[in-house]
């Protein structure tokens, strides 16, 4: 017979043995998106995850050490899309665009809780949102631009600046998902599932990139 397990200690665990870092910022990720970075402590943060404090500070530091550890978690799953996309040479510039953004759109609704983050930080400067532009956004920046910028020196898209394709993108389509409250009162629906959201994301990039096509030439048939 095998030996019986010792009951469990009662009490948060101190030294985060069977816990995962995915479980812990995931956890962060909400409490940010909901109270902001002021509005959050590592007490009650571990008070919602039933783990020490200790523990978040021993594997973090300190909060905003959690903070930016919460972020590079997330946002490293956009940026793996984006430069997958940007970089494939297979794709057409205008494929490549279209998938870059069905990829953010479907990140958004896996991970709800960034919009509203960069909602909290993005009018104040601080560190926080500086990691976040210098540690993804600018580095992928000239990636979407070459791309960019050959669909508009070609005539296929509108002139577009980088910085309005990057809210319309980011943050437009990830509202649906982020704003809760504000989606139940309009009565919205996000699609839930993989497909779903999928389909989704795919019927809001072609709504983009439709409105940044350029019309046909007066006389000529639309392929």
């Amino acid at each position: 017979m095998g030996a019986t397990p010792a009951p469990r200690k009662r009490g948060r665990p101190r030294t985060g043995q069977g816990l995962d870092d995915a479980h812990l910022l995931k956890g962060a990720l909400d409490a940010f998106a909901e109270k902001g970075y002021d509005g959050m402590s590592l007490r009650e943060l571990g008070r919602r995850l039933e783990v020490s404090h200790a523990l978040l500070t021993a594997r973090y530091g300190s909060k905003e050490g959690l903070w930016f550890a919460a972020l590079e978690y997330a946002l490293g799953h956009a940026a793996q899309g984006w430069r997958q996309t940007v970089e494939d040479p297979a794709l057409d510039d205008l494929q490549a665009l279209r998938l870059g953004i069905v990829h953010q759109i479907v990140f958004a609704a896996s991970f709800p809780q960034v919009v509203r983050i960069l909602n909290h930080e993005g009018g104040v400067d601080s560190d926080r949102i500086r990691f976040v532009v210098d540690r993804f956004v600018k580095p992928l920046r000239p990636l979407v631009e070459v791309r960019l910028n050959r669909l508009q020196d070609a005539g296929r898209i509108r002139p577009l600046p980088y910085e309005v394709l990057h809210f319309m993108v980011v943050h437009g389509p990830g509202a649906l998902f982020a704003n809760t409250v504000e989606s139940d009162l309009l009565g919205a629906h996000p699609p839930a599932g993989d497909h779903a959201v999928w389909r989704h994301a795919e019927a809001v990039a072609d709504a983009i990139i439709f409105g940044l096509a350029t019309p046909p030439a007066a006389g000529t048939t639309p392929k």
